[in-house]
């Protein structure tokens, strides 16, 4: 009986741990929203659009791409040192290249941050652990 009531005490402190995590994560990656929100409206937008949906045959859409939300480092790597070579998203190939956008690895936590939770996206918080990890 006893084993039973500090199973159970452990199990709604783990619970309640876990509600005050979240909160905190959900505030870290709305803030990190927001700054990459600006980055995007300063450095991504007249190629891949305002709809995140870029230029047919040109631009690879960003809203919904499999191609970076089945793997963030591709897009962490596209944005911290160019794209060129020609990949596939969605089934079609974008050819056009993209120049290395030569800002902080925290900027490029927060665009790619926006890109991954923006227009349906739903990805997770970029750090900036995860683009220090991104090598060439």
């Amino acid at each position: 009986m006893f084993s039973k009531q500090i199973m159970i005490t452990g199990t709604l402190l783990a619970a309640i741990a876990g509600l005050a995590w979240a909160p905190a994560q959900d505030k870290k990656l709305e803030e990190s929203k927001a700054r990459g929100k600006e980055l995007y409206a300063e450095l991504c937008i007249t190629c891949h659009l305002a709809d995140g949906k870029g230029m047919a045959g040109a631009i690879p859409p960003l809203a919904g791409s499999n191609y970076f939300l089945k793997n963030p480092a591709k897009a962490i790597q596209a944005i911290k040192y160019g794209l060129n070579d020609p990949i596939k998203v969605n089934g079609v190939e974008y050819s056009t290249p993209m120049a290395a956008q030569n800002i902080s690895d925290e900027e490029i936590a927060d665009v790619t941050t926006y890109i991954l939770n923006t227009w349906g996206n739903k990805g997770k918080l970029i750090t900036v652990k995860d683009v220090e990890k991104v090598k060439k």
